[in-house]
């Protein structure tokens, strides 16, 4: 699918903001909510992960007067032997579409790629720590990591 505008970010009828992988570094994110999920850790735990705790991230782009509203989300765990904090399936959710040059959708899973290596430029794992484990007592001090 083609769309009007390749390299401006806009809102489609479909609900996807679109715009080239390049312009996804020139977006500031802010954290928005983190939590553990108890379902979420079994699941995980029965897919063999050796997770000691998860949870889930909302992240979101500030809003402003003319610009569109990007959000991210993505479950994370702990990893038992590392303490690290990582992304679970390596799945970013968003409401991005990244598009080529001449505006056509490049698929989710190459989208889902793309905002994971943006994810990994945000200190996202101390923002989870102070969120979601602090208050329970199993705060991670750890720098951005992902695998």
């Amino acid at each position: 699918m083609r769309h009007p505008s390749a390299t401006l970010p806009s809102l489609h009828v479909d609900g996807y903001v679109r715009l080239q992988e390049c312009a996804l570094a020139g977006l500031h994110f802010v954290h928005v909510d983190s939590a553990l999920d108890d379902g979420l850790l079994a699941e995980l735990r029965a897919e063999g992960v050796d997770a000691s705790t998860a949870g889930y991230t909302e992240w979101q782009r500030p809003r402003a007067p003319g610009a569109v509203h990007v959000t991210l989300g993505w479950d994370w765990y702990v990893d038992r032997a590392s303490g690290a904090l990582l992304v679970a399936w390596s799945d970013i959710r968003s409401n991005v579409m990244c598009i080529d040059t001449n505006g056509v959708d490049m698929g989710m899973s190459h989208t889902a790629q793309a905002l994971l290596r943006r994810v990994a430029g945000l200190n996202w794992p101390n923002a989870v720590a102070q969120a979601a484990l602090a208050p329970w007592g199993n705060a991670v001090n750890r720098g951005p990591t992902l695998q």
